[in-house]
């Protein structure tokens, strides 16, 4: 009679859920913004978990950034190539790629669903409806100007009501960065609101939910501006489209036989400028036509505009105090990251591309495809 009952309890076990994982995205909220100083209730907390610093593909913009996140894929194939592009076949401008058609490769919470994980997702870039006919349990696509303390809200019913995933958007400090600069009052102001709303709610939920495990990251830094390059001026008479993302562009070139001519004017002012197919292999981008026929990468503190009359001037200088979309390698672009409930250390730089493979992992999800990144060896 004992059998029956060790086997009964041994395969109970085996059917119980993996413990919840919650990922949490603060927009535009740089490794070098979160110290000890400007948000002591977090770093506290982070000193029981574990601490490194998120490294973002580039350009290092929002949109690819949460899809890079989500996909754990480059952005050559997840297809978001920075915030807007121009699609290849209409040759129609994407002025804001954030919606589900524009993923080209399958997202976490997608995966998840289909793998039986009870999911929902706050205001996620890409989470905007079905993905190949998958939505998540629960969804709230984004509307400018939701307060966090809705996310947090959202993100703690989920919970409670047996969510496996949750994944959050937080405004972060990206508003502040770019209109007032990375470093300003108004940015540390920021900081320490989050820091007196956001670690006592982790402690809170830290508590409610044993095992559960919390990634806290961002999709880019942010740097101050010092000078502003007019893209305009350096290719006058080569018919193009620019498409510019703050220190990086893209450059859709109507006539391919002008790009050496171009090439030559970008290198000659101090830019890094390269045809889509020799654009380093570390950016990870070659591989997709919605990228410009050149990619330009300015100096860090130096950001490209596009402007072409006094009014469009005027909007870009408005919110470019700061700017990101440089690479990975430039220290300012590097996000906080935070890991909670899988172990104590330091984790050093992590590609984002390698987050969505680690929370598969813990929550035994399978992807349709192969991601890019993969699992930190994290318990």
């Amino acid at each position: 009679m004992r059998f029956p009952t060790v086997f009964a309890v041994a395969f109970s076990v085996a059917l119980q859920a993996a413990p919840p994982v919650l990922v949490l995205s603060a927009d535009g909220l740089g490794a070098d913004q979160f110290t000890a100083r400007t948000m002591p209730r977090l770093w506290a907390l982070s000193e029981q978990g574990r601490r490194g610093e998120g490294l973002p593909p580039f350009p290092a913009t929002t949109f690819n950034g949460h899809v890079t996140m989500a996909t754990g894929c480059w952005p050559e194939h997840h297809g978001v190539v920075a915030n807007a592009y121009l699609d290849p076949a209409t040759k129609a401008l994407v002025p804001v790629a954030s919606r589900a058609e524009d993923l080209q490769r399958e997202p976490l919470w997608v995966a998840a669903t289909r793998g039986g994980v009870r999911t929902a997702v706050f205001q996620w870039v890409g989470a905007t409806g079905p993905w190949e006919g998958v939505s998540p349990w629960r969804l709230e696509v984004f509307r400018l100007g939701r307060p966090d303390s809705e996310a947090l809200a959202f993100s703690e019913t989920a919970l409670k009501d047996g969510a496996g995933l949750v994944m959050t958007y937080l405004s972060g400090t990206d508003e502040e960065g770019h209109l007032q600069g990375p470093r300003s009052a108004e940015t540390e102001s920021k900081l320490r609101h989050m820091d007196d709303e956001l670690a006592p709610w982790l402690e809170r939920m830290l508590t409610a939910h044993p095992g559960l495990r919390v990634v806290i990251a961002a999709d880019h830094g942010m740097a101050p501006m010092r000078r502003r390059i007019h893209l305009p001026s350096l290719v006058d008479g080569i018919p193009c489209e620019l498409i510019t993302h703050g220190g990086s562009a893209f450059i859709y070139l109507r006539h391919p036989e002008d790009a050496t001519k171009a090439l030559d004017r970008l290198r000659q002012a101090g830019l890094k400028a390269w045809r889509r197919e020799n654009v380093p292999t570390r950016y990870h981008l070659a591989a997709n036509a919605r990228v410009g026929d050149l990619v330009v990468l300015a100096p860090e503190g130096q950001w490209l505009s596009k402007a072409r009359s006094s009014r469009e001037e005027a909007d870009e200088h408005h919110g470019r105090r700061g700017a990101h979309a440089y690479a990975s390698e430039t220290a300012s672009m590097h996000t906080w990251l935070i890991v909670l409930g899988a172990g104590q250390g330091p984790l050093g730089p992590v590609p984002l591309w390698d987050l969505a493979p680690t929370v598969a992992s813990w929550l035994d999800i399978w992807w349709a495809q192969a991601p890019d990144g993969r699992p930190l060896p994290l318990k």
